[in-house]
């Protein structure tokens, strides 16, 4: 009775162990879209709940307004995170922007900064600060950073060489640093603006991982903010409004990456149709609202001497949280 005594009470016989420390560094960038006439309050809960999903130890927000931090602020994820603060003068002004992003992280952010842009007629800038890892997990510090560069506003200007000179000032910037991650909505389509402009040493995360290119890439859908470009009569298909602008720039020297995702797609609910006349007949189309005109990105990164066995990079592709 006794040797079974001291082996059910022997520290060898216990069951429980403390969970070893998370070595990896899971990110979030999402533009959510300031329409607030379009059911804010439910798109941004189907927002919160991706975020209580994906469990992000840092995100980038887009086009918060206000309103909408209100929102995040009432949920209980909101808790769990530090957040950048906000810079109330910014908001709005004559022709400046009525909506800000937003930095939040698990760890205390350090060395938090807004940098403006030089050329932005809306008062663009980008946001950014170091975050350290869990000490336990022996981790290298990270730097960092998001924006929203210049979105075009057609038909007044397509604002192509601001958004290329913006691109360029934040990446040539955030270079000093040794580890970075800079995300958000680069309001950027290939087709109109070209390759992205990407430093020395920096990798576009989405292309870095993916094996193939996709037509379902695209991180921004036009059509609720757009119409189809016409001519002569000759109408551009819906498709044509889709781009990949949202997207994760890397500087890394001491991680790398591991997966990057898509998320978003699920429709919210709400469904709206309009009448179409298509072969000498009317046709209903409908489409659902998403949690926003934009899907975010989730993009896990590990230490390069992480895992060391596991697949390659190179052998991840695109996830989608649905088939939309």
């Amino acid at each position: 009775m006794l040797s079974w005594f001291k082996r059910l009470t022997s520290p060898q016989s216990e069951q429980w162990k403390p969970e070893p420390a998370k070595k990896e560094i899971k990110f979030m960038t999402y533009n959510v879209w300031s329409r607030e006439d379009v059911a804010v309050y439910k798109r941004m809960q189907a927002i919160g709940g991706l975020v209580e999903k994906h469990d992000p130890d840092v995100i980038f927000f887009q086009e918060v307004t206000p309103y909408i931090r209100s929102i995040f602020e009432s949920s209980a994820w909101w808790k769990e995170y530090h957040s950048c603060p906000v810079n109330i003068e910014q908001q709005p002004k004559p022709q400046q922007q009525a909506n800000f992003c937003m930095l939040l992280s698990k760890r205390p952010l350090e060395n938090f900064a807004r940098r403006k842009f030089d050329n932005s007629p809306t008062g663009r800038e980008y946001l950014e600060a170091d975050m350290s890892p869990d000490p336990a997990t022996t981790m290298k510090p990270i730097h960092v950073a998001t924006t929203q560069l210049e979105p075009p506003a057609p038909p007044t200007s397509m604002h192509f060489m601001e958004r290329h000179a913006q691109a360029k000032q934040a990446l040539k910037a955030l270079s000093s640093a040794t580890n970075v991650v800079f995300g958000g909505d680069m309001s950027w389509g290939a087709d109109a603006d070209g390759p992205f402009p990407l430093e020395a040493g920096w990798c576009d995360a989405w292309t870095r991982l993916r094996k193939l290119p996709s037509i379902r890439d695209w991180t921004y859908d036009g059509v609720w903010n757009e119409e189809a470009g016409a001519f002569n009569g000759h109408v551009a298909p819906d498709s044509s409004l889709k781009k990949r602008s949202d997207r994760f720039l890397c500087r890394l020297k001491d991680y790398r990456l591991r997966s990057i995702e898509l998320i978003g797609g699920s429709n919210v609910g709400i469904t709206y149709s309009r009448r179409k006349y298509y072969f000498e007949e009317f046709d209903d189309l409908y489409i659902g609202l998403k949690p926003s005109c934009h899907r975010g990105l989730v993009l896990t990164i590990v230490p390069v001497d992480h895992d060391a066995q596991g697949p390659r990079q190179e052998e991840y592709n695109m996830i989608e949280d649905s088939p939309s």
